[in-house]
């Protein structure tokens, strides 16, 4: 199984790959700088990504638009995604749970690593 990271940021992409490696999550990670990428790489390797780590604000498409492009496409909605953003407002958590009811969890930036490791070890064993 894959894990598929969609940040803008490469601080924060090799910040969240860290912390999987050095609590022994090791299986593969791809990435994306924005949503419209992130697409992409799902799109060709659907089939091995059982986990997305997205992120909220990016250009091009955020994290919004990114589950509502992939949200009536039946090979990939069931996939669980897990937003990790800089927003902790209760409005940001509930459209974000609107707009993909299944939403696997919800992170805020900046993040405790034992808070981000729990959650995908809940998706991913």
């Amino acid at each position: 199984m894959k894990i598929l990271i969609v940040d803008d940021s490469l601080m924060d992409r090799k910040l969240l790959m860290n912390v999987l490696r050095k609590n022994g999550i090791e299986h593969e990670i791809l990435e994306a700088v924005n949503g419209e990428e992130g697409i992409k790489v799902l799109s060709g390797n659907y089939k091995d990504i059982g986990l997305i780590l997205l992120d909220w604000q990016m250009p091009k498409m955020d994290g919004i638009a990114f589950m509502k492009g992939i949200s009536s496409v039946p090979e990939v909605k069931e996939i669980p995604i897990v937003m990790i953003t800089a927003s902790s407002s209760e409005d940001n958590r509930k459209q974000a749970h609107e707009v993909n009811p299944n939403l696997a969890g919800y992170v805020v930036k900046p993040f405790r690593p034992e808070t981000l490791v729990e959650t995908v070890r809940l998706l991913i064993e």
